[in-house]
């Protein structure tokens, strides 16, 4: 097997961000970046959508979006990170784990989110880990890398759906606080019906769903 050329290995390496790649900070068999513990609530939640046109630095960034709205965060970390530097916190990206996804582009998601989460925090942002699982098969890594008895960020949009994906939703919940114990969780996106067994709780809306309404509302009132 040939070796790369000094210039085609460091584009590689560029490309997949392993130059900020620490292989003494991981966790897990696929070997996940890992977060340090934090402990800050935010205010208010703004996605990363609003982060170059209407910032409020007052928020916290959330990715709880469309995946290619924040894909362009992995392909150029450090000019988008550095976008973030006023914000109040960051969560970790939300790269989706769909239930249909193979394994193997579950863990890639799982690492990149962490890997940018550890970057962030390298930078002197505080940095808030966002969960996210599919099926019990995930469980064997979605959760690697983010620190024990601290806090995290869940999402339920899209989860009232269906039962099945409620049923999804809360048995993950159930093996990520019995793996992880948070001491305290952020929920985005609505309420679901849950016994988060005394851990403090924390809702925020969906922005995209209360722009709606208000819209709604504006017209209802102009008729």
């Amino acid at each position: 097997m040939g070796t790369l050329k000094p210039h085609h290995r460091k584009n590689t390496l560029s490309q997949y961000n392993l130059l900020d790649y620490d292989a003494t900070r991981t966790a897990g068999k696929y070997n996940i970046p890992t977060l340090e513990p934090v402990d800050h609530v935010p205010t208010k939640l703004q996605g990363f959508n609003y982060v170059l046109n209407k910032p409020n630095y007052s928020a916290g960034v959330h990715f709880f979006l469309d995946d290619y709205q924040f894909e362009r965060v992995w392909k150029r970390p450090d000019f988008y990170i550095d976008k973030l530097a006023d914000f109040d916190c960051v969560l970790t990206p939300d790269f989706s784990l769909y239930t249909d996804m193979p394994l193997a582009m579950q863990v890639w998601n799982v690492y990149r989110s962490r890997l940018i989460g550890q970057m962030m925090q390298n930078w002197g942002y505080t940095v808030i880990p966002t969960v996210s699982w599919s099926l019990k098969e995930s469980y064997e890594f979605c959760f690697d890398g983010i620190p024990t008895k601290s806090i995290v960020a869940v999402s339920t949009i899209g989860i009232k759906k269906s039962k099945d994906r409620i049923k999804v939703w809360q048995d993950g919940m159930d093996a990520m606080i019995d793996k992880l114990k948070p001491k305290k969780i952020l929920v985005y996106g609505g309420h679901i019906d849950y016994d988060y067994k005394g851990i403090e709780v924390y809702y925020f809306a969906n922005d995209t769903t209360e722009r709606m309404d208000k819209w709604e509302a504006e017209g209802q009132a102009l008729e």
